[in-house]
Formats: structure tokens, sequence, C-alpha cells
């Protein structure tokens, strides 16, 4: 009899066990940035021109300047990493432009080069040769979310880009849409919220 109450004890224990492992689950994946807001513009006007120190003050933190010499127009360059949640950050390449114009006519092609497939297949010929180690990484090494840590093959850091005013925005992940997502997700953030 004793030996049916601790058979029905585990039994229930371990139920209860998987249903909260469940629950955790669910919750878990509620919470992911997963999917890319539908009124994202990837090429946007804005009420400022800005630089570096604007990002700072909103958080950016910068890790490396980029001589711009051979990035048409550009007057600066750099590669840093930001997030809400101090502990889940991500890389950013952002290039400053004098005007959104200038930005679009001069820094979209070069945001083109530089990103996803065009970057993978141009590597070894690209215009701006500046921060070119930077742009290529290989999977699993600096990105461990997802599935990346599994897989060893090489691929761009950034494989998608956005344009903000006078800024070229380059943004990391394992896809262009993830890109897309942090490049919306920092946009979002940085401009006051009237503007968003």
């Amino acid at each position: 009899m004793v030996w049916i109450r601790i058979a029905i004890s585990k039994l229930v224990m371990n139920t209860v066990l998987v249903l909260l492992a469940t629950i955790v689950l669910v919750l878990a994946g509620c919470g992911s940035d997963s999917t890319l807001d539908e009124g994202f513009v990837q090429i946007r006007t804005a009420p400022d021109n800005y630089t570096v120190d604007d990002l700072k003050t909103f958080g950016f933190k910068t890790s490396k300047n980029y001589d711009v010499e051979g990035l048409p127009d550009a007057l600066d360059a750099w590669k840093g990493f930001w997030g809400l949640d101090p502990y889940d950050r991500h890389d950013y390449e952002i290039r400053f432009y004098a005007s959104h114009d200038l930005a679009v006519s001069s820094g979209k092609p070069m945001a083109i080069e530089s990103t996803g497939p065009e970057f993978e297949a141009s590597r070894e010929t690209q215009t701006w040769t500046e921060g070119v180690k930077d742009r290529w990484q290989a999977q699993g090494v600096t990105d461990i979310s997802g599935g990346a840590s599994k897989q060893s093959k090489p691929r761009p850091t950034y494989p998608n880009w956005a344009i903000l005013g006078n800024m070229v925005i380059l943004c990391d992940g394992l896809d262009s849409e993830q890109s897309l997502i942090r490049c919306d997700a920092l946009i979002n953030n940085f401009l006051p919220s009237e503007e968003s």
C-alpha cells in the first residue's frame, strides 16, 4: 500500500514539473522580439541631423571609430552596441552624413554593398575597406542566441540596414528580418516618442 502512494506521489510530482516547464517555455516565447513592426520604413527622414554624441546620450556604446576615407560623402562612422537590456545588446555600424539626401544618395549604395548577400559576394572587392573584418563573422562565435551556435559557416555581421535622417545604420542579426527588427528597435527607442 505504501509503495502505491509513493508511485502516485511521484507521478503527480512529475506531472506538475512538466506543466511548470511548459508554462515557463510558453511565457518565455511571448516576450520575444521576433516580428517586424508592420509600419517599419527602411528609409525615413528625421527631425534633426545627428552625431555620435546624440547616440551616446541615448545609451549607445561606441567601440570603434572608423576612418571614413573612401566612404563617399561620409562625415563619421562608428561601430558600437545598444540594447534596452544591458545583457542583450546588439552590434551596429553607424555612418553619418551631412544630410538625409546624402545618406540616401551616397550612403544607401554603400550600405547595400556592406550587408547581407551583397557583402558576402563582394567581400574581397569592397569600395570602402575600413572595418571589413568587423562586418564578417563566424556564426556561433559572436551571436550565440538561437541556433547559430551550432553552425560554423561564416556570414555577414550585418544582414541589413536602415536610414534615419543623416544616419545609415547597419544592424546585426542572424538573418535580414532579425536585422531589420533590431534596426527598428534602435530607431523607435532613439526618436522622441511623437516621431516614432
